[in-house]
């Protein structure tokens, strides 16, 4: 498959878009028993099966790069991961506050162990303290509040 794939787009934002809407159209046409939904769904499905499987890859890039500016404009653009193109924290462009959300997620929840994590009551900045050292005083590094916490 990894052969089939080399030199093909794959699947992007405006694919897996795609998908789901037509995964919700099928749905509501089955519950519904409207037929011409699941025919609209079924040509979704087509164009998203086409966007994974070309070989054209400049062309789909501009695709869902106009994908995702249009999406950017509508209230709830900034949920979709991907869709800020402002350099992230490793500089890598395209790194949104959702990866940098996850990752922070994924740390907290493999040290969850060794530390406790809370937040400051004063700016909500995350602090951390190691855990089992009893009543302990921590200064949010942001603002300076000082909080005596049991850890």
């Amino acid at each position: 498959m990894n052969d089939f794939m080399n030199g093909r787009r794959g699947v992007d934002e405006l694919t897996t878009t795609l998908g789901g809407a037509s995964m919700i159209l099928a749905l509501i046409g089955s519950i519904f028993s409207i037929s011409w939904l699941g025919w609209i769904a079924l040509i979704l499905v087509v164009i998203a099966l086409l966007r994974a499987f070309s070989s054209n890859i400049e062309a789909r890039e501009r695709e869902n790069e106009m994908f995702r500016d249009l999406f950017a404009k509508t209230p709830f653009g900034n949920g979709m991961p991907g869709t800020s193109h402002a350099q992230g924290p490793a500089g890598n462009p395209g790194a949104s506050d959702f990866d940098r959300k996850k990752r922070t997620a994924q740390t907290m929840w493999e040290n969850r162990k060794t530390t406790m994590y809370f937040k400051c009551k004063n700016c909500g900045q995350l602090l951390s303290v190691p855990r089992g050292k009893g009543r302990i005083r921590v200064t949010c590094p942001k603002c300076g509040t000082k909080v005596e916490k049991r850890s």
